[in-house]
């Protein structure tokens, strides 16, 4: 059975850049609750315009996860996030995960304020790239200092 989208999080001029980032690794974690692929859709929702453009429509953003540089989002064990940076109307934001395997892997979201209607003030994601758990821990070791 599955439960309609609008029981997931939608973007907010009220959600802080952490926020946004939080809410998507923690759909992830447990990407089937409350429905198979609940996860995903959630972060598909988070995705800026541009986003949903270069990685859409949701049946091809699902299937990103199927990949190995997505593949250890969906159902990792723990998440410790950086310091957000931001400048401007961008921001990024490392995290690294554990696994249920016990892998850490690192990953760099990146968002930008949106400035048009429907998402007008929302912070939304507009890449998420794979990165070297060393970087992730650098920017945390950086963020920590300021």
């Amino acid at each position: 059975m599955t439960t309609p989208s609008d029981s997931l999080p939608t973007p907010s001029p009220e959600w802080s850049p952490r926020e946004v980032v939080q809410v998507q690794v923690e759909a992830l974690a447990t990407n089937d609750e409350p429905y198979e692929d609940a996860g995903i859709e959630a972060a598909f929702t988070f995705a800026s315009p541009a986003n949903k453009r270069a990685t859409g429509p949701l049946e091809r953003f699902r299937t990103l996860f199927d990949t190995a540089a997505y593949g250890p989002m969906i159902d990792h064990e723990e998440a410790t996030y950086s310091t957000v940076q931001v400048e401007g109307r961008v921001a990024q934001m490392g995290v690294l995960l554990t696994t249920a395997e016990g892998d850490r892997v690192g990953y760099l979201f990146r968002l930008s304020k949106q400035t048009e209607a429907p998402y007008a003030d929302c912070w939304m994601t507009d890449a998420v790239t794979r990165v070297a758990v060393g970087d992730v821990r650098r920017q945390m070791t950086n963020g920590q200092k300021t």
